[in-house]
C-alpha cells in the first residue's frame, strides 16, 4: 500500500470515456504539467481534438499552447469562475 501525503490527479476525458489518468505524488507545477502534455497527452490523442482546460495560470503558458496547436489540436479555456457574493 502506498501512503500519499499529497497527491494530484490529471485526467483526460474523450466524450464520456476516461482516456488517461496521471497520478503525481507531489505538487503539479508548470514544468510537470508541460511535460505531461507534451510527453503523454499529445502522444495519445487522435488528430484534431478540442482540448478544454480551466484557467489555472500554468495552463496558459505559451509553449504549452504552441505544442497543442502544433500537434493539430484546438485549445479552449473554460470561462472564468464568478465569485459568489
Amino acid at each position: 500500500m502506498i501512503r500519499l501525503n499529497h497527491a494530484n490527479v490529471i485526467g483526460t476525458l474523450i466524450g464520456s470515456c476516461l482516456l488517461m489518468v496521471g497520478l503525481f505524488v507531489d505538487s503539479v507545477n508548470v514544468d510537470v504539467f508541460s511535460t505531461w502534455v507534451t510527453k503523454d497527452l499529445l502522444l495519445k490523442l487522435s488528430t484534431s481534438c478540442v482540448i478544454v482546460m480551466d484557467n489555472a495560470a500554468f495552463h496558459k503558458r505559451l509553449d504549452i499552447q504552441k505544442a497543442i496547436e502544433d500537434a493539430g489540436h484546438i485549445l479552449e479555456f473554460l470561462p472564468p469562475c464568478k465569485k459568489k457574493s
